[in-house]
């Protein structure tokens, strides 16, 4: 008992010591412990309003935007201003409009005209200290892609996502999130099991257009057609592509009962037909690996889904949304020339693209940090393409540089048998491969395209007529210039007889698209970036992007970018031939490096 007095006392007289005001922390990555309430509900619908009629404005200085704003199209960060607000040319006078006074997000739901075309729309908003701080927008585009798409001047939301539910019919915050995340347990790897608690009613709109209901005079492209009502189309286990759903939840209204995310359904595509649960065989739509973005919402009364509103449209596989994660870095790469020759380089980027037919890619000797990308997107090795691609070319074009230890192979790939271009570099220092960077171009993304048929075949020039490959780089740089000249004329190193063409379609001379239509909107050619050279063949092979704005464009354009891996052949000094083949990325998106 002396003990604890003498204890106790000690304690007493060490706590006098300290200052009278008590030690207070907020939670692990909290700004404080009370949270910001200075913007509730009311507050968050005019600051996202005044969004929307800056858009319909084109003019970002009608909204209070933070300085240091965030801005992303279609999951690409761009300057607020660009993309969309260059082409916008009218805005849904109603849209649905959700909002969380906990998290400072709004969201509005809708349509858009482009152009004079409409486009689906959603944004999401973050606003602190009574500025928009984050702005994420989906743009969905009529497309080749198969996607639904409504009917804009007959789009209704539903009203209940506005009303207020009475106590009885409303859920916690953290139940509503529980319920909400398994809707997209169901849909992920969906085989017929339901996680998710559905209303009898419930119903879906994507893009402006039911795919829980038949619509009268439309057969085909809707799951609809299968099955009505939520439940009974995860029941027969329609939405098996998606191996992956990524997600995440900014918004819940507790008493609205309405709870959005994002998130992206990752198609793998690793298999073209499928079995329903009823026995009944699908096949894939597309064939290949691809992603949708979407913003999502849901409707939840009683503890149950009772309404979805969802935008979404197609991105490059696994491409990542820049508010969650950034880009990871390409590891390091030094080349060694001395120890891989041009023929060495050559035959492992023939071994390194041969093995992705049959997915073997632990037949390649990797270094032990690597870098792989489909389309500027970073993706790991084994997944994409690699799980997809039934043959490759066996004649395919290879330019090997032991100098820049890269081989660059362009040829037919065939995707579950169906072909497409795919232009492959590879990085190699003799022992390990440390990085592949893939191109492919379906047919799907139309014109201009032709089915592969096996790479151009270039000879060897003789001595004399051939280029160094220091004039071939400022030649092609002097090209490029000219490209992001408007009005430029073509350099005067272009051959009168160079032909120019585009994923294998001819498209005319090198020397007239200078001051036509097509480089006219042309915005610039960035991030170019040479691959690969062979003087002996003349050859010259680079890595750029082409930014089309379609500001002032035709109804039906819009923003969009170019990853191209471009060829020159010089003949003499001058170029001869001129072979693109591009991949159609969101517009701005930048390399993966």
């Amino acid at each position: 008992m002396r003990f604890h007095r003498t204890m106790l006392a000690a304690l007493a007289a060490s706590a006098a010591l300290l200052p009278a005001t008590p030690a207070l922390a907020q939670a692990a990555g909290e700004e404080s412990a009370v949270p910001d309430r200075s913007c509730e509900r009311d507050c968050l619908i005019g600051l996202l309003r005044d969004h929307m009629a800056a858009l319909a404005a084109k003019d970002p200085s009608k909204a209070p935007f933070a300085a240091n704003v965030m801005f992303t199209e279609n999951n690409v960060p761009i300057s607020i201003g660009q993309g969309l607000w260059k082409t916008v040319t009218g805005v849904d006078q109603v849209g649905l409009e959700v909002a969380d006074k906990v998290t400072g997000n709004a969201a509005w739901f809708g349509s858009v005209k482009e152009n004079g075309a409409p486009a689906i729309y959603a944004v999401r908003i973050h606003v602190k200290d009574g500025k928009i701080d984050e702005v994420e927008s989906v743009v969905h585009r009529k497309s080749g892609l198969p996607a639904p798409f409504g009917d804009v001047t007959k789009m209704v939301h539903d009203p209940e996502f506005n009303e207020i539910l009475p106590p009885e019919q409303r859920r916690s915050r953290e139940r509503m999130l529980a319920i909400a995340d398994s809707y997209f347990d169901t849909v992920e790897v969906n085989d017929g099991q339901v996680f998710a608690p559905f209303s009898d009613d419930c119903g879906r709109l994507e893009n402006g257009i039911s795919t829980t209901a038949p619509t009268p005079g439309r057969t085909g492209g809707n799951a609809a057609a299968l099955a009505t009502g939520c439940r009974a189309q995860f029941e027969l286990g329609l939405y098996k592509i998606n191996k992956r759903v990524r997600r995440d939840f900014f918004i819940v209204d507790e008493e609205r009962g309405v709870a959005v995310g994002r998130g992206f359904f990752d198609h793998a595509n690793e298999w073209d037909h499928y079995l329903l649960t009823n026995g009944r065989e699908m096949k894939t739509a597309l064939k290949w690996p691809n992603s949708i973005t979407l913003l999502e919402a849901f409707r939840i009364k009683n503890a149950e889904i009772q309404r979805i509103e969802a935008v979404f449209t197609y991105v490059p596989y696994f491409k990542n949304n820049p508010f969650w994660r950034p880009d990871s870095k390409v590891p390091t790469y030094a080349p060694k020339p001395a120890e891989c020759d041009d023929a060495c380089v050559d035959q492992t980027t023939r071994k390194v693209v041969a093995s992705f037919a049959g997915n073997k890619w632990h037949d390649v000797n990797w270094a032990p940090k690597v870098g792989y990308a489909e389309n500027s997107v970073g993706i790991r090795v084994g997944e994409g393409i690699w799980a997809g691609v039934s043959a490759v070319d066996q004649n395919p074009l290879v330019i090997a540089d032991a100098k820049a230890g890269k081989g660059v192979w362009i040829g037919r790939i065939e995707e579950h048998g169906q072909p497409a271009w795919g232009a492959f570099t590879v990085s190699y220092d003799g022992k390990n491969v440390g990085s592949i960077d893939v191109l492919v171009r379906r047919k799907e993304y139309g014109a201009p395209y032709v089915e592969p048929n096996g790479g151009t075949s270039f000879a060897e020039l003789a001595p004399a007529e051939r280029t160094s490959a220091k004039a071939m780089r400022a030649a092609t740089e002097s090209f490029y210039k000219a490209m992001n000249t408007k009005g430029g004329k073509a350099p005067a190193n272009v051959s009168t007889e160079c032909r120019w063409a585009v994923n294998g379609q001819e498209v005319g001379d090198c020397v007239s698209p200078f001051g036509g239509p097509v480089l006219s909107s042309l915005e610039q050619v960035r991030d170019r970036e040479v691959l690969a050279v062979d003087e002996k063949r003349g050859l010259i092979v680079y890595r750029t992007f082409e930014d089309f704005p379609a500001v002032g464009g035709a109804e039906g354009t819009y923003p969009h970018t170019y990853q191209v891996v471009e060829l020159f052949r010089f003949k003499g000094g001058k170029i001869e031939r001129v072979e693109a083949f591009n991949s159609e990325l969101p517009y701005g998106m930048k390399p993966h490096r």
